[in-house]
């Protein structure tokens, strides 16, 4: 006698083949998907693809402001470069892509973040004639609030469509600068106090000039600063200057500066970076050192010292642009330095 078959039974068994199939293909589509969420950096603790808070992209560099807990800088991010078809055979164009690489852990509330500037020179190694974008995404405005220290705040207040305001905010004024003998030229900014000493410098061999800012920022008390004035130096050593000072011998005395002082919890030395500066070869010197200036007989003034060097090769001397401000001014002058160092170029044949 045959077993009547349940025909429920055979109605679960096939319901029970269509739930594992598809429990199958659902857990295949989690296992091996991309995981594009986990590969963006939201946060500064996080690592990845950063979504960025603000782009300005121009020909030479751009700037993004990223989010911060205080310890953020140039060193926690890689720039990954795709090269691709471009406009024609001989212009390339690349995508770029901004990555975080070391994880902000610090602990300080910095609602706006920080600026970011990247040279395609020298940070990037794009050189000649391209194209480029970048892939980042950007922070809509729901998630990103609008400050008057934002990019769009800034360009707001120098640049605008409306005829200007009385009182209102100017860009920094520059006029052209020549140096004696034509060593070279550049753009000065008018409003900083200038020194020169023309006859002092025939005499030494080394033709500069000085710039400092007093017009800095005052605390809540209405007293001025004893810091130090931002100075910008320009300045070109002779092959004779009677310091007896080369392009080598500047670069070796701070090298052996950096090591004299590693390990020094007063000052921060950055090992020199050789550079390509006007087609000439170059090298950029950064470091910050914590200095001590006496207010009066009874208190004394504690700050951190930022400086910003780029040494250039002559024919036969050499060239140094110098930037130097205490920390609470460096951002705030910057773009002066900036200007003068874009605008900078070397005369003809230098004795």
């Amino acid at each position: 006698m045959c077993a009547q078959r349940d025909p429920l039974r055979r109605i679960y068994r096939g319901e029970f083949t269509k739930v594992f199939l598809v429990l199958t293909v659902v857990l295949s589509a989690l296992l091996f998907a991309p995981m594009s969420y986990a590969e963006y950096s939201t946060g500064p603790r996080q690592t990845g693809e950063e979504v960025l808070l603000e782009l300005l992209v121009c020909p030479t560099r751009f700037m993004v402001r990223v989010a911060s807990n205080g310890c953020t800088d140039k060193d926690s991010f890689k720039v990954d470069v795709k090269k691709e078809a471009g406009l024609s055979p001989k212009v390339p164009h690349y995508l770029l892509t901004i990555v975080r690489v070391r994880p902000d852990e610090c602990k300080a509330i910095i609602d706006d973040g920080v600026l970011l500037l990247f040279d395609l020179a020298r940070d990037v190694g794009l050189t000649g004639d391209f194209t480029y974008s970048i892939t980042n995404p950007v922070y809509s405005l729901s998630r990103v609030q609008p400050s008057e220290n934002s990019l769009l705040s800034i360009i707001e207040r120098y640049f605008t469509l409306e005829p200007p305001r009385s009182g209102g905010a100017e860009p920094e004024p520059f006029t052209e600068f020549s140096m004696d003998h034509g060593y070279f030229t550049c753009y000065l900014p008018t409003r900083w106090k200038l020194e020169r000493d023309p006859e002092g410098d025939e005499k030494a061999g080394i033709f500069e000039v000085r710039l400092t800012a007093s017009e800095k920022a005052k605390p809540e008390d209405g007293e001025s600063y004893f810091f130090p004035d931002p100075l910008i130096y320009v300045g070109y050593y002779r092959k004779d200057n009677q310091q007896n000072k080369t392009y080598e011998s500047f670069i070796k005395d701070y090298e052996e500066l950096l090591l004299r002082r590693e390990g020094s919890d007063r000052s921060r030395y950055e090992k020199p970076k050789e550079i390509e500066f006007g087609g000439r070869e170059a090298t950029e010197i950064t470091y910050e050192v914590y200095q001590e200036v006496p207010r009066g007989p009874l208190v004394t003034i504690e700050c951190w010292l930022k400086a910003r060097f780029i040494v250039v090769k002559g024919d036969e001397g050499f060239y140094v642009l110098a930037y130097k401000s205490p920390q609470e001014f460096y951002d705030e002058y910057s773009h002066v330095f900036e200007e003068v160092v874009e605008t900078f170029e070397i005369g003809g044949t230098n004795p």
